[in-house]
């Protein structure tokens, strides 16, 4: 994603090697794994809920005490993209909006004129984790709902609005910003992918909608 708009920004002209072995292998792979391994850890745990007054010394009792706010038990979110085409537009779609909140950060930043030590970024970064926590939850729960009539909540509305108003104010005072423009050939590679991901979807559905009808046959 850097990479497409390493022509555009400045904060993206960085070396080959910057971006494979510091952002992808270092910062994006450890942070993938070590967030697996702590959600497999705490699925896995089994919490023994004594009361604080039979713990055996004060250490046990703080820890008793601290565990109190802890939760009682931990939810697995399971995505299962493959699950079926509409469901990987889903889940392709929450990808793509939290790739644009991350995007948003810096072009904002590059249109506005804001310092990349301003406290306004950090702010704003903080507020974006807030609020992915609840929306990345409550999207899940739609998702797995299995509900016939569901509806999305109120907090996934909330964040798809304040991306797409971040991503109309970078476009408005974006204007005779950018030094260079996209190259063509970099348009032509993600026009074709996104044909590509248009036809793929298209023939999986065909191919479900073909199945589901031998089998009421």
């Amino acid at each position: 994603m850097e990479f497409t708009f390493r022509h555009m920004l400045p904060n993206f002209n960085e070396c080959w090697w910057d971006s494979i072995i510091l952002d992808f292998l270092t910062c994006n792979w450890f942070g993938i794994w070590a967030g697996m391994h702590t959600v497999r850890y705490f699925d896995g745990k089994t919490y023994e809920w004594v009361g604080i007054s039979r713990q055996p010394n004060i250490m046990g009792k703080v820890k008793r005490t601290l565990g109190q706010f802890t939760p009682a038990q931990w939810d697995k979110d399971e995505w299962h993209p493959l699950l079926g085409p509409m469901h990987f537009v889903q889940v392709l779609s929450l990808c793509i909006v939290f790739s644009t909140v991350e995007l948003n950060t810096f072009f904002l930043k590059f249109c506005l004129w804001i310092p990349p030590r301003n406290p306004v970024i950090v702010y704003r970064l903080i507020l974006w984790w807030l609020i992915a926590i609840p929306t990345i939850r409550e999207y899940n729960s739609y998702l797995q709902d299995r509900k016939p009539v569901k509806k999305v909540g109120a907090l996934c509305w909330l964040s798809l609005a304040i991306c797409i108003v971040e991503l109309l104010i970078g476009i408005k005072f974006g204007h005779g910003l950018y030094p260079k423009a996209m190259p063509k050939w970099l348009v032509i590679f993600w026009v074709s992918v996104g044909v590509a991901l248009v036809s793929f979807i298209l023939i999986w559905s065909w191919k479900m909608l073909r199945c589901y009808g031998k089998k009421r046959r």
